[in-house]
């Protein structure tokens, strides 16, 4: 199924319901189970009866509304408690604070309105209360635990007004307890409950009269959604759904009290989904459950008797194995000031050097939606030009304009189908509008610039791959534009850079790869030197030139899976890997994602920057929630990823 917005008109949403339906959808002849009561719990009245297992010894963890969390050995008999009017509960194990490994439960206080999280010591077996979070902005609903690919502890919960909120929990980096929230959206309405499958980041939240969405949890992903199963009529369900659980193998127990028994999803083959019975007329509001050698050990809470039962079902699926991350990461160490407001905003930046004083150069970045904005060297906010719907920037240096050398930027302007042009002080990096150059592009798109000698250039393309090459001249106190090479692209361009040195200009086809051809404005044919592929795939947005021990690496951004491409452009433009920009927890730094524009440099920016700086494009700002920004990495980081990728080749 193909994921659809968050926000999903009633037309899409019927649709979407009803190709949910499968022939295969059934209860008829279902697996049918006999429930064991769990002994000790005549007075527990909770929600979670969870089975979990420590050195080949099996526990259990108990909700109650009078008594807490519970800690029970296999008969039932209390190990520890915590008190509190508790409901749910999610848990995770071996989970590192300080030098020890505890299991964490998070733990809804109905009656406070608080989440508490409690560790379990497994050499003692005692439960104790480690911090409690509260300020959440209507009543939680459901809560559980996701443990990120950086090792960093979230806790998802959602509430009465259909918000979900993911919180940083435990910081893997410190070993510490941290409360950060990283990302609030608008998930569903009348959220029963939620839970997380770590392996394929994958958020399941329960719509009770809906069934069971599916989004990613990863916090740099898309906000989209899909229908993994649905109530009827648009789906097997005959049933509100109250509770939903990952298995260890990834696939799903839905509760459904009404049908007295749970579905078996496989959230990728859902037209399978099988009906498990249970013997009585039960309510199961809940079941939970560990899986062991070819069986599920099953946890329930019956709401008609507010009882905790238990069974078994055989089962062959194996555990999911644990996913390494396909390719290297590296952090960010500032971020640039948001843009204004929400929106596709941010697009490309580009990195002014002040050659008298490298700390004090400055990175500039287009705001498509107002104008070019000017940032230190730690992302704060220097100027901004309001000259219309700039898209992509690029920076010369030494034009000698009315007497006195300036260095120049030039942008795409949307607003004017236009070439915007900008002189910089060479002393301070003080921005001035000089003038626009109109072109007869349709829709102007990405730009580049290129230096031969005392001739300065600029690119432009449009989203139809129309290529137009201007020659700058002094026009008196302005600079205008000839007309002197067009050419086209098979498809839509945005990003190109060009090598000044070997008068080499690289630009990016989105969907197929990067181009080269000569920067000089003759005829010659472009040459398709990259191609996208499993790892650099599509889009293909920004490109930036990096030198390193005397050699050429081209970076490209690869919108499609939040990463960027390398190529060493002399060892005939070899793919040596893709990287991601990962959160920086503790700069409160959030990663990159769905990057459009990128700049790169190697050269020195005083001494906190001696290997240069990249500067990306952040396509969703969080951590938490903000608009669009730049995102800015230090150079000797990415030398350490050439380094590894040159001596591993």
């Amino acid at each position: 199924m193909k994921p659809i917005s968050n926000i999903v008109s009633c037309c899409v949403l019927w649709a979407l319901l009803s190709a949910c339906q499968a022939p295969n959808h059934s209860a008829e002849n279902p697996v049918s189970l006999s429930l064991i009561p769990l002994e000790s719990n005549s007075n527990v009245a909770g929600k979670i009866a969870k089975p979990i297992r420590h050195q080949q010894t099996e526990y259990w963890l108990l909700t109650s509304e009078s008594s807490g969390v519970l800690l029970t050995d296999q008969q039932g008999n209390e190990l520890s408690n915590i008190d509190g009017h508790i409901e749910l509960l999610d848990w995770r194990d071996n989970i590192k604070i300080g030098n020890q490994t505890f299991g964490l439960i998070a733990a809804l206080d109905s009656n406070l309105g608080q989440v508490v999280i409690i560790q379990l010591d497994w050499q003692n077996l005692q439960l104790s209360e480690l911090t409690r979070l509260n300020n959440f902005s209507a009543q939680t609903e459901s809560l559980c635990w996701y443990q990120m690919p950086q090792g960093h502890l979230s806790l998802f919960t959602t509430d009465a007004l259909g918000q979900v909120e993911q919180r940083i929990v435990i910081d893997a980096s410190k070993r510490a307890l941290t409360n950060v929230i990283a990302h609030t959206f608008i998930g569903a309405p009348q959220t029963k409950s939620c839970a997380v499958n770590d392996h394929t980041q994958s958020l399941y939240i329960a719509e009770e009269n809906i069934g069971v969405w599916r989004y990613f949890a990863d916090l740099e992903s898309e906000l989209s959604r899909e229908l993994v199963i649905a109530t009827q009529p648009h789906g097997p369900i005959n049933s509100e759904v109250s509770h939903i659980e990952v298995l260890a193998s990834g696939d799903l127990l839905v509760s459904t009290p009404e049908q007295q028994g749970v579905w078996l999803v496989d959230p990728e083959n859902n037209d399978q989904a099988r009906f498990v019975d249970f013997e009585g007329t039960h309510m199961l509001e809940t079941v939970t459950a560990r899986l062991d050698d070819e069986q599920l050990k099953l946890g329930i809470f019956d709401d008609k008797t507010a009882r905790y039962f238990t069974s078994q079902l055989h089962y062959s699926k194996k555990a999911q194995s644990i996913i390494q991350p396909i390719m290297p990461a590296v952090q960010a160490y500032a971020q640039s000031t948001p843009m204004a407001a929400y929106g596709d905003a941010a697009d490309d930046p580009a990195i002014w050097i002040n050659f008298d004083d490298s700390a004090q150069s400055r990175v500039l970045g287009t705001n498509k939606k107002q104008g070019l904005m000017q940032y230190d060297l730690q992302g704060n906010l220097l100027q901004e030009l309001n000259v219309g719907r700039v898209n992509n920037v690029d920076i010369r240096y030494g034009m000698i304009l009315g007497g006195k050398r300036f260095d120049i930027a030039t942008a795409s302007n949307r607003s004017s189908k236009s070439i915007s042009v900008f002189s910089i002080e060479p002393n301070t990096g003080y921005m001035t509008h000089i003038s626009d150059i109109k072109t007869d592009i349709d829709d102007v798109y990405g730009l580049c610039m290129y230096t031969n000698g005392n001739q300065y250039y600029v690119f432009i393309n449009g989203t139809d791959g129309h290529f137009q090459q201007y020659l700058l001249q002094q026009d008196a106190a302005k600079i205008s534009g000839k007309l002197v090479r067009e050419f086209y692209a098979p498809s839509q361009p945005e990003g190109c850079v060009v090598d000044d040195q070997n008068q080499q200009l690289y630009y990016g086809e989105e969907a197929v790869g990067v181009w080269q051809v000569s920067a000089e404005p003759i005829e010659e044919a472009s040459r398709l030197i990259i191609q996208t592929n499993e790892t650099f795939v599509a889009d293909v947005e920004g490109l930036g030139l990096y030198r390193y021990k005397e050699q050429r690496f081209l970076f490209a951004s690869s919108q499609g899976n939040d990463s960027y491409g390398v190529f060493a452009l002399d060892r005939n433009n070899q793919y040596l890997g893709s990287f991601k920009i990962d959160m920086n927890l503790s700069l409160g730094l959030d990663g990159a994602s769905e990057t459009d524009g990128l700049a790169i440099t190697a050269y020195p920016l005083g001494e906190s920057l001696p290997a240069g700086l990249l500067v990306v494009q952040d396509g969703r700002n969080r951590l938490p929630a903000a608009p669009q920004n730049f995102k800015l990495v230090d150079g000797r980081d990415i030398q350490l990823l050439l380094q590894d990728w040159l001596i591993n080749e």
